[in-house]
């Protein structure tokens, strides 16, 4: 998987919680990839935040490994997703245009 650009939405002592446009070729809307980094050099995936057609907004699937979230980084992600979901919709009517 490789990443367009990073957005930091946690950072404490030495762990940082990042989001990462990913590179999404031949699909319509963007793909997002939240990462941990502990300063070890490895990041590990949390999850993703992709476009549902069937909701027909951004949601976020977590990894399948076993992950714990706080309230203050959930409401991160959730924040990060509304204001895609917004961009997204802005972007769909400038095309009924």
């Amino acid at each position: 998987m490789s990443f367009i650009k990073e957005v930091t939405i946690y950072e404490r002592k030495n762990v940082k919680v990042y989001i990462n446009q990913c590179h999404n070729k031949g699909k319509k809307t963007k793909c997002f990839a939240i990462r941990k980094d502990d300063n070890t050099g490895l990041a590990d995936l949390l999850g993703l935040i992709e476009w549902s057609g069937r909701w027909w907004q951004y949601v976020f699937k977590p990894s399948e490994q076993s992950t714990i979230w706080s309230a203050g980084c959930m409401n991160n992600i959730v924040t990060f997703m509304q204001e895609q979901n917004q961009k997204q919709r802005k972007s769909f009517r400038g095309l009924k245009k």
